[in-house]
C-alpha cells in the first residue's frame, strides 16, 4: 500500500516545454504526489537526492547517451537504496531496457501513445515498489536477441559513419563487398530504417554512436 505521505518525485528533462508538461501531469493528478525538483542536468540531481528525501526520478534520455542513463541507475541502486527512477524514452532498444531495469526499483516508459496514463500509473506502482514497463516496452524486451549485433556489424556501422564506401569498407576488414552489403542490411533491419542514408542517425538515437556535437 501506498503511504500516507506524499511520493517526493523529481524531474530531469532538458526541454522546458515536456518538463513542464511532466509536472503538471503529476500536479494534476488525485493521488499524493509532489514535485520537490526540476531540472535540465544529471549532476544537479545528484546533489539533490543526497540532501533531500527523493521516493522516485522522472529522466526523459531524449539528449542523453543509454551509457549515461545506466550508469545513473546502477549508481542510485548502489548510493540510494529505495529510489525510484523511471525513464522516457523513445529507443527501441530491448538491451538498454534490461539494463535499465535491471535491479527491479525502475520503470521504462516508451513514449508512445497515452503517455499521460502511463506516467501515473508507473509513479502508482513505484510508488509501491514495483516495477514498471509500458506495454511497448515490454515486447520490445521480449524480442530482444534475435538480432544482436556482432563485433563486425558495429565495425562496419563505425565506418558507415566515417562516410566509407562499401568497397573501402570491405578492404579494411579483408572481406568481401557483398559480405559488407549483406552487414549493412542486418544494421537497416536491427534499426529498423528503410534505406542506407537512415543508418547512422538511427544508430546514434540508439546510443550505438555518440551523438555529434552541434
Amino acid at each position: 500500500m501506498m503511504t500516507s505521505r506524499p511520493i517526493k518525485i523529481v524531474i530531469v528533462d532538458r526541454n522546458d516545454v515536456t518538463r513542464k508538461g511532466i509536472q503538471a501531469i503529476i500536479t494534476d493528478a488525485s493521488h499524493p504526489y509532489e514535485v520537490v525538483g526540476a531540472f535540465t542536468r544529471l549532476c544537479d540531481v545528484d546533489n539533490f537526492v543526497q540532501d533531500q528525501r527523493v521516493d522516485i526520478v522522472i529522466v526523459d534520455d531524449t539528449t542523453l547517451h543509454p551509457l549515461e542513463i545506466v550508469r545513473l541507475v546502477t549508481r542510485y541502486h548502489e548510493t540510494q537504496p529505495g529510489l525510484g527512477i523511471i525513464v522516457l524514452s523513445q529507443r527501441r532498444d530491448g538491451e538498454y531496457i534490461q539494463k535499465v531495469m535491471q535491479y527491479g526499483s525502475a520503470g521504462y516508459i516508451l513514449k508512445n501513445g497515452d503517455l499521460q496514463n502511463q506516467i501515473l500509473i508507473a509513479v502508482k506502482m513505484i510508488g509501491e515498489k514495483y516495477p514498471f514497463i509500458s506495454p511497448e516496452a515490454t515486447k520490445l524486451m521480449c524480442s530482444q536477441g534475435n538480432d544482436e549485433l556482432a563485433p563486425r556489424d558495429l565495425e562496419v556501422l563505425r565506418l558507415l559513419e566515417q562516410e566509407q564506401s562499401i568497397q573501402q569498407i570491405g578492404k579494411q576488414l579483408s572481406v568481401t563487398d557483398k559480405t559488407i552489403y549483406r552487414l549493412r542490411d542486418k544494421l537497416k533491419r536491427v534499426l529498423g530504417v528503410g534505406n542506407n542514408e537512415s543508418i547512422v542517425d538511427a544508430a546514434r538515437k540508439r546510443g550505438l554512436l555518440e551523438d555529434k556535437e552541434e
